[in-house]
């Protein structure tokens, strides 16, 4: 496959690159995945297929809430590398920084990708 270079195929590069993580390294499976590129910023928003019961009750509590969120948090970050060298094979731009959140109320996973510099995006849709 050639570089990406429209918003469409960067957008689609991205979704490919989060969805391969998810499922090979949070062992999670999506349903919905959306990615979203504005100059130097990607958003990249997924919600699981099904729900996992002890996530739920756990989330019906403030602190249990907090505390899956920080877990979705480390997870990522343990492994953040992998992430970022696919984004960068995928779209063939440097990626800054990979922050994320989870809400586990409704298995909506965001993504937001901070690249060095605004992408350089071809006219071509």
């Amino acid at each position: 496959m050639g570089m990406a270079t429209n918003k469409a195929e960067i957008e689609y590069a991205v979704m490919l690159a989060v969805l391969g993580f998810q499922t090979e390294f949070m062992k999670s499976t999506y349903s919905n995945i959306q990615a979203h590129v504005f100059d130097e910023l990607i958003y990249v928003t997924s919600t699981r297929s099904a729900s996992i019961p002890a996530e739920k009750e756990l989330a019906r509590s403030p602190e249990g809430l907090e505390l899956l969120r920080r877990f979705h948090r480390s997870l990522l970050d343990s492994c953040q590398h992998v992430l970022q060298a696919r984004i960068e094979h995928a779209i063939g731009a440097r990626v800054q920084n990979i922050v994320t959140d989870l809400d586990p109320e409704v298995g909506l996973s965001t993504v937001v990708i901070k690249l060095h510099a605004p992408m350089t995006l071809s006219s071509t849709h």
